[in-house]
């Protein structure tokens, strides 16, 4: 114990136990990193990176030169061990107290991302600094700089590799800039970190190799002269043989173990390649049939012609746009690392989708490829999240049942629109919610476009010199759009429907994001499998952290699936006045579900002419529609309580809607149900 006192007695250790200290200070100010939590547990490794290799490579020119053995060696590590663990206590005793003010939903999740990341990020740091304070007359300057390297591996493989994510001895687990709140399997962290380890004891073999033989005072070539394989050196060079030989098979097996995926790794995962004029596709033969192919490559050509008029630019002679289709956000989320975000890399003519998601967003990707011609160089896009996204929305123009220009209109009218100009700034855009950023950067795009042209879009669209551009700042030309939205009729667009329609938050600003994130998917994979008990307590869990429309819609589901109607009823009555979840079209269809299958036809009847009312999309509108026509007619109650509730199999559900056809009263929906089945 007096020994580690000494420790902290160094001017150098009490340095770093104030960096520490006040890094972890300035992390309870950022949302998302404000708890313990995973963004914190990243955030940490990089200064225990620096701060544990640093010190260690100040304590060995202390201990280097003073007459030790090499047994005694090892308890001088695990000195450097301990004192490092302890300062690495410190941000954490800081985040932990922190929960006073900011909730955290999962403590033990938490320190486990501890654990995997900062903790063994320092275990490495440390015996690498060990190794190079042996090796090198500057070992603290090789320590900065090999740590350096292994950062700017994140970049370097997010940019030449379709993958988004990247492990990282360093870091651990990046998991890429996506809008999907869960996590990477967490198994594949802990056998990565587990090569970490085994990287961490090549350098201690490494260390004890050298220590007593090698001297960083000296020359190389006295080094080189003193060098002499000593009694008992087998075993470590065996053990360092052997890290090598294991690490290596990491590296080689990479795609096996799921660290890292090539272009040429997928394309043969997917198994299909189809060609166009300007495309190349990579889809599973097994969910796209050859006449679907067909169709989807005219579209894909028909698409490409569309955003080249619009935009006024194309691809060089010979250039192909790569295009992957994933069968599920599952498979997308396994090589690229997000499932429910649809990607392009414009600077390697790349864009990657689920098929379901093809006809919503391939045009609007198609648009980030293409504006490549215009962004800056390496990244080929736009220094400014706003623009990018911006550009691609307003060349898109498809949002629905209603234009970006008409709700930016109705956000207005309500006194929603915030400050747009927010947007353009180089993090603005991501820290508002999703729907709103897009819709908003996308009117103002598209409002610049039709009154300059869309050149003059172009010449700002790279570094965002608007004065440049316009003759006018930002704000002046938002001021300008403002104006003109108070010419769009937005009439259309109830209220509730706007205030539910951005009333979710970013990921920034949610509470026990990650971790409700995660919950909910483990609810919804219940679903899947029919354990509807299991879904009930994993919604009710999740929304009784954060009270989201997604955990709730989930419980509802699960509670009807159950045949616990007055559950709904009695939990949506439940809800505070003042709450949007009131609102919530999702919520409300299960609500008027629930009343239905109750027997309250009359009531379920207003529910859902009131979600048609909301015109909060095309597919609520329609549904509810349908549903009103289901409702009214006592014959169809029944069956269609089994078809939509039954927990039945699809040759059951099949035969229901067979069933339907052959009556003349059921046809209409019965032909419906059978379309619907059939898209």
């Amino acid at each position: 114990m007096r020994l580690l006192l000494s420790y902290f007695r160094l001017r150098a250790v009490q340095t770093a136990a104030l960096v520490y200290f006040l890094i972890a200070g300035g992390l309870t100010q950022l949302p998302l990193f404000n708890y313990v939590g995973y963004e914190f547990s990243a955030a940490m490794t990089i200064p225990a990176a620096f701060i544990s290799g640093l010190l260690t490579v100040s304590f060995i020119r202390r201990h280097i030169h003073q007459p030790i053995s090499r047994r005694m060696y090892l308890l001088v590590l695990a000195h450097y061990g301990v004192v490092n663990f302890l300062l690495l206590l410190i941000p954490l005793v800081v985040m932990s107290a922190n929960a006073i003010v900011v909730k955290n939903c999962s403590f033990t999740r938490g320190l486990m991302y501890y654990g995997l990341l900062p903790v063994i990020t320092m275990i490495f740091s440390i015996s690498l600094a060990a190794a190079a304070g042996t090796l090198f007359r500057h070992a603290r300057l090789i320590v900065v700089f090999i740590i350096l390297g292994i950062l700017s591996h994140i970049l370097i493989l997010t940019y030449a590799e379709p993958q988004l994510f990247a492990y990282n001895f360093v870091l651990g687990f990046f998991p890429g800039i996506t809008y999907d709140e869960t996590l990477s399997d967490v198994s594949t962290l802990l056998v990565y970190r587990e090569f970490t380890l085994i990287a961490s004891l090549f350098f201690v073999a490494i260390f004890f190799l050298s220590v007593r033989m090698l001297w960083p005072d000296y020359k190389f070539h006295e080094n080189v002269q003193a060098f002499r394989i000593r009694k008992g050196d087998t075993v470590l060079y065996g053990a360092a043989l052997l890290c090598l030989i294991v690490l290596a098979y990491g590296h080689f097996q990479r795609d096996v173990l799921g660290f890292q995926y090539s272009d040429t790794d997928i394309q043969r995962q997917l198994g299909g390649r189809a060609a166009t004029a300007h495309f190349i596709v990579y889809y599973p033969p097994v969910k796209l049939t050859d006449s679907d192919l067909q169709i989807l490559k005219a579209e894909a050509e028909y698409n490409y012609s569309t955003v080249v008029s619009r935009l006024k630019e194309s691809l060089h002679p010979g250039e192909k746009i790569s295009v992957y289709l994933y069968p599920s956000g599952e498979s997308k989320h396994r090589f690229i690392g997000t499932s429910n975000t649809n990607i392009a890399k414009p600077w390697r003519k790349e864009i990657h989708l689920t098929l379901d998601s093809f006809d919503d967003t391939f045009r609007h990707e198609l648009v980030h490829v293409l504006a490549a011609n215009i962004g800056l160089p390496v990244v080929r896009a736009s220094a400014r999240m706003g623009l990018n996204e911006g550009l691609a929305t307003a060349i898109d123009w498809n949002w629905g049942e209603f234009s970006p220009h008409e709700y930016s209109a109705a956000l207005q009218r309500e006194k929603l629109l915030g400050d747009p100009e927010e947007l353009f700034a180089y993090t603005g855009f991501a820290t508002q919610q999703s729907s709103y950023a897009y819709i908003v950067t996308g009117s103002i795009s598209r409002y610049l476009i039709d009154r300059f042209g869309v050149k003059s879009f172009k010449e700002v669209f790279p570094a965002a010199h608007f004065v440049e551009s316009y003759g006018m700042p930002l704000h002046a030309l938002i001021e300008d759009w403002e104006n003109f939205l108070r010419t769009v009729d937005a009439s259309s667009l109830p209220p509730e429907t706007i205030r539910t329609l951005f009333a979710q938050q970013s990921i920034f600003r949610k509470t026990c994001a990650r971790v409700t994130a995660e919950r909910n998917a483990k609810a919804v994979q219940a679903i899947r499998v029919k354990d509807y008990a299991e879904a009930e307590n994993e919604f009710s869990a999740s929304f009784e952290d954060v009270q989201t429309a997604f955990a709730l819609r989930g419980l509802y589901l699960s509670l009807l699936a159950g045949k616990k109607y007055d559950r709904v009823v009695d939990s949506y009555n439940a809800l505070n006045e003042r709450s949007m979840l009131r609102y919530n079209p999702g919520i409300l269809f299960l609500l008027a579900d629930a009343l239905w299958l109750q027997g309250e036809v009359l009531h379920s009847l207003e529910v859902f002419r009131r979600i048609e009312e909301m015109k909060y999309s095309e597919a609520y509108t329609e549904n509810a529609a349908l549903r009103r026509v289901i409702v009214r007619e006592p014959r169809l109650n029944q069956p269609l309580r089994d078809y939509f509730y039954g927990s039945a199999p699809d040759s059951v559900r099949a035969a229901i809607v067979t069933r339907l056809l052959r009556s003349d009263e059921s046809r209409v929906v019965g032909r419906y149900l059978q379309a619907d089945e059939f898209y």
